[in-house]
């Protein structure tokens, strides 16, 4: 239960950091682009922390 919710929170950092490109390029918001960027990193990691680190 505990790694799928990791691995549906590192699929959705995957589609946010996606679509903050599209931000960025098609609406030229920098600020908006980084807050995406932060936030879709941050949400990776914890996916990442929840599967269960390197070793998996």
């Amino acid at each position: 239960m505990l790694r799928d919710l990791a691995w549906l929170m590192q699929v959705a950092a995957l589609v946010l950091v996606g679509s903050a490109l599209f931000v960025g390029l098609l609406y030229d918001a920098l600020r908006a682009e980084l807050v995406m960027l932060a936030i879709g990193g941050g949400l990776f990691l914890l996916g990442r922390r929840l599967q269960g680190g390197e070793g998996d």
